[in-house]
């Protein structure tokens, strides 16, 4: 998951948006503040594909806001 950078745009596997990168952790991603004004993490493990300026997860949106 190296190519993984900040600020790029993070989707679910329907393409639905789920945030944008703000910070790449060992094991999760940190995203920038939503509209809660919180960041929220997801884990590597949840990332399908990386390509181009996009990481695309292998969950919806919701499963990720459960974690």
């Amino acid at each position: 998951m190296h190519e993984i950078r900040e600020h790029m745009k993070v989707v679910d596997k329907d393409g639905a948006e789920v945030g944008i990168v703000d910070e790449v952790e060992v094991s999760r991603l940190k995203l920038e503040k939503g509209s809660d004004n919180q960041h929220h993490y997801v884990d590597k493990e949840l990332v399908a594909d990386v390509e181009g300026n996009t990481v695309s997860l292998s969950v919806q949106a919701k499963e990720v806001k459960r974690r």
